[in-house]
């Protein structure tokens, strides 16, 4: 199953994203952590996972501040673009912790999460 992202707004929307990881995260979570993408607005897309999990979970803020976040976690994310597992997380200023929300991917083997105001 395939993930995507749509910005259905006027303002740039970065989206990090949790997804099971057995094989690579195992002895930390058994999830991974990546992230960002950067969609434009008006429609900027992104194609960010391919995966046989029937879930996976995301977060996002714009440059306006908007934030879609949700109860699942929490995740460490970096300023930077990050490559890592749900329990992997540092103490450094510019790592922060967020929850995401749930995306159920069983429906369909392509999705669209489209962000919205």
């Amino acid at each position: 199953m395939q993930l995507h992202f749509r910005n259905k707004t006027g303002s740039t929307i970065w989206v990090c994203i949790m997804f099971y990881s057995p094989d690579g995260c195992a002895d930390d979570g058994s999830w991974g952590t990546r992230g960002w993408w950067v969609l434009g607005p008006n429609g900027g897309e992104a194609y960010v996972l391919n995966t046989d999990n029937d879930y996976a979970a995301f977060y996002a803020e714009s440059d306006e501040g908007e934030v879609w976040a949700g109860p699942y976690g929490p995740v460490y994310v970096h300023q930077s673009a990050f490559d890592s597992c749900v329990y992997i997380g540092d103490n450094s200023p510019e790592t922060r912790i967020v929850g995401m929300r749930l995306v159920d991917l069983q429906h369909s083997d392509v999705h669209y999460v489209n962000l919205i105001n």
